[in-house]
Protein backbone atom coordinates (compact mmCIF):
# COMPACT_ATOMS: atom_id res chain seq x y z
CA UNK A 1 0.00 0.00 0.00
CA UNK A 2 1.51 3.15 -1.05
CA UNK A 3 0.39 5.12 2.21
CA UNK A 4 2.26 2.84 4.15
CA UNK A 5 5.57 3.29 1.94
CA UNK A 6 4.89 6.73 2.51
CA UNK A 7 4.97 6.05 6.61
CA UNK A 8 8.21 4.54 6.27
CA UNK A 9 9.57 7.23 4.27
CA UNK A 10 8.34 9.58 7.10
CA UNK A 11 9.95 7.25 9.69
CA UNK A 12 13.12 7.03 7.72
CA UNK A 13 13.10 11.19 7.54
CA UNK A 14 12.68 11.85 11.11
CA UNK A 15 15.33 9.12 12.02
CA UNK A 16 17.67 11.33 9.83
CA UNK A 17 16.88 14.32 11.08
CA UNK A 18 16.35 13.63 15.21
CA UNK A 19 18.31 15.55 17.15
CA UNK A 20 21.62 14.60 18.48
CA UNK A 21 23.41 14.61 22.20
CA UNK A 22 25.69 17.43 22.52
CA UNK A 23 28.81 15.75 23.78
CA UNK A 24 31.49 17.77 24.86
CA UNK A 25 34.50 16.02 24.68
CA UNK A 26 37.22 16.28 27.62
CA UNK A 27 41.07 15.22 28.40
CA UNK A 28 44.18 15.98 26.90
CA UNK A 29 45.65 13.38 24.80
CA UNK A 30 49.90 12.63 23.47
CA UNK A 31 49.72 10.66 20.20
CA UNK A 32 52.40 9.31 17.39
CA UNK A 33 51.20 10.11 13.89
CA UNK A 34 53.05 7.49 11.61
CA UNK A 35 54.39 8.13 8.20
CA UNK A 36 51.09 8.10 6.14
CA UNK A 37 49.10 10.29 8.52
CA UNK A 38 47.23 8.25 10.70
CA UNK A 39 47.24 8.48 14.67
CA UNK A 40 45.60 5.84 16.76
CA UNK A 41 42.64 7.10 19.34
CA UNK A 42 43.83 6.59 22.72
CA UNK A 43 40.84 4.36 24.18
CA UNK A 44 39.41 7.05 26.15
CA UNK A 45 38.79 9.68 23.22
CA UNK A 46 37.90 6.51 21.15
CA UNK A 47 35.07 5.64 24.05
CA UNK A 48 34.24 9.90 24.11
CA UNK A 49 33.60 9.59 19.98
CA UNK A 50 32.35 6.15 19.93
CA UNK A 51 28.35 7.74 19.20
CA UNK A 52 28.91 9.60 16.74
CA UNK A 53 31.57 7.74 14.78
CA UNK A 54 29.08 6.38 11.97
CA UNK A 55 28.20 9.77 11.18
CA UNK A 56 31.67 10.63 9.95
CA UNK A 57 33.75 13.46 10.72
CA UNK A 58 35.08 16.94 8.99
CA UNK A 59 38.87 17.67 9.61
CA UNK A 60 40.49 21.30 8.76
CA UNK A 61 42.96 24.18 9.65
CA UNK A 62 42.18 26.35 12.28
CA UNK A 63 40.83 29.99 11.70
CA UNK A 64 42.25 31.27 14.91
CA UNK A 65 45.04 29.33 15.72
CA UNK A 66 48.04 26.59 14.58
CA UNK A 67 46.28 23.29 14.87
CA UNK A 68 43.66 21.00 13.24
CA UNK A 69 40.11 21.13 13.91
CA UNK A 70 38.39 17.52 13.97
CA UNK A 71 34.27 18.06 14.39
CA UNK A 72 31.77 15.05 14.19
CA UNK A 73 29.66 15.81 10.99
CA UNK A 74 26.62 16.55 13.34
CA UNK A 75 28.23 19.79 14.59
CA UNK A 76 29.96 20.43 11.36
CA UNK A 77 26.27 20.79 10.16
CA UNK A 78 25.13 22.65 12.44
CA UNK A 79 28.27 25.56 12.62
CA UNK A 80 27.57 25.42 8.61
CA UNK A 81 23.74 26.55 9.20
CA UNK A 82 24.55 29.19 11.60
CA UNK A 83 27.55 30.29 9.22
CA UNK A 84 24.93 30.12 6.32
CA UNK A 85 22.39 32.37 8.40
CA UNK A 86 24.26 35.11 9.43
CA UNK A 87 26.23 35.43 6.16
CA UNK A 88 25.08 36.82 3.05
CA UNK A 89 26.76 35.85 -0.56
CA UNK A 90 28.66 39.75 -0.10
CA UNK A 91 32.55 39.68 -1.09
CA UNK A 92 33.46 40.07 2.24
CA UNK A 93 30.97 37.17 3.43
CA UNK A 94 32.30 34.61 0.70
CA UNK A 95 36.01 35.70 1.60
CA UNK A 96 35.25 34.75 5.19
CA UNK A 97 33.51 31.46 4.33
CA UNK A 98 36.46 30.41 2.02
CA UNK A 99 39.25 31.23 4.58
CA UNK A 100 36.76 29.68 7.39
CA UNK A 101 36.58 26.38 5.44
CA UNK A 102 40.34 26.23 3.92
CA UNK A 103 41.14 22.34 3.36
CA UNK A 104 37.90 21.38 4.82
CA UNK A 105 37.58 17.37 4.46
CA UNK A 106 35.94 14.80 5.41
CA UNK A 107 36.99 11.64 7.81
CA UNK A 108 36.32 8.48 9.57
CA UNK A 109 37.81 6.90 12.07
CA UNK A 110 38.45 3.09 11.27
CA UNK A 111 36.98 -0.07 13.13
CA UNK A 112 41.11 0.03 14.75
CA UNK A 113 40.32 3.70 16.31
CA UNK A 114 42.98 4.95 13.82
CA UNK A 115 42.32 8.67 11.84
CA UNK A 116 43.84 9.06 8.88
CA UNK A 117 44.85 12.74 8.69
CA UNK A 118 45.43 13.53 4.75
CA UNK A 119 48.80 14.47 4.52
CA UNK A 120 48.14 18.34 2.50
CA UNK A 121 45.76 18.79 5.43
CA UNK A 122 48.81 17.69 7.85
CA UNK A 123 51.14 20.14 6.11
CA UNK A 124 48.47 23.26 6.95
CA UNK A 125 49.82 23.13 10.36
CA UNK A 126 53.04 21.50 10.27
CA UNK A 127 52.38 18.32 12.41
CA UNK A 128 55.52 16.41 12.50
CA UNK A 129 55.18 12.92 14.53
CA UNK A 130 54.33 13.92 18.47
CA UNK A 131 50.63 15.13 18.20
CA UNK A 132 48.57 16.19 20.73
CA UNK A 133 44.65 15.30 21.02
CA UNK A 134 43.44 18.55 22.88
CA UNK A 135 39.29 18.48 23.16
CA UNK A 136 37.94 21.68 22.90
CA UNK A 137 33.96 21.81 23.75
CA UNK A 138 32.22 19.90 21.19
CA UNK A 139 35.42 19.25 18.80
CA UNK A 140 38.70 18.34 18.91
CA UNK A 141 42.31 20.38 18.35
CA UNK A 142 44.84 18.39 16.72
CA UNK A 143 48.39 19.93 17.41
CA UNK A 144 51.92 19.09 16.80
CA UNK A 145 53.50 18.79 20.13
CA UNK A 146 55.76 21.82 19.92
CA UNK A 147 53.68 24.02 18.88
CA UNK A 148 50.82 22.81 21.57
CA UNK A 149 53.84 23.29 24.30
CA UNK A 150 54.50 26.53 23.24
CA UNK A 151 50.96 28.05 22.83
CA UNK A 152 50.46 27.32 26.72
CA UNK A 153 53.51 28.66 27.69
CA UNK A 154 52.65 31.58 30.34
CA UNK A 155 52.98 33.15 33.21
CA UNK A 156 50.91 33.04 36.31
CA UNK A 157 50.54 36.43 36.12
CA UNK A 158 49.76 36.03 32.08
CA UNK A 159 47.22 33.51 32.90
CA UNK A 160 45.13 35.48 35.35
CA UNK A 161 44.97 38.46 33.15
CA UNK A 162 43.49 36.32 30.34
CA UNK A 163 40.85 34.93 33.04
CA UNK A 164 40.29 38.35 33.34
CA UNK A 165 39.93 39.58 29.71
CA UNK A 166 37.54 36.60 28.98
CA UNK A 167 35.57 37.10 31.44
CA UNK A 168 36.35 34.19 33.57
CA UNK A 169 37.28 35.47 36.57
CA UNK A 170 37.03 38.72 38.55
CA UNK A 171 39.37 41.46 39.25
CA UNK A 172 39.60 41.75 43.15
CA UNK A 173 37.73 45.18 44.40
CA UNK A 174 39.97 47.51 45.90
CA UNK A 175 39.17 47.77 49.67
CA UNK A 176 38.41 51.24 50.24
CA UNK A 177 37.37 51.17 54.14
Amino acid sequence: MVKCGNNIYIFELYKKNRPVLDIYFIGTFYCKADAKGRVMLPVALRNQVTPTIKDGFFIKKSYYDECLELYPSYEWNAIMANLNAKLGDSRKDREFKRKFTSGLRQVEIDATGRLLIPKDIIGLVDIKKEVVLAPMDKHIEIWDRTSYDKNLESTPEEREQLAYEVKFAEKPHDDVS
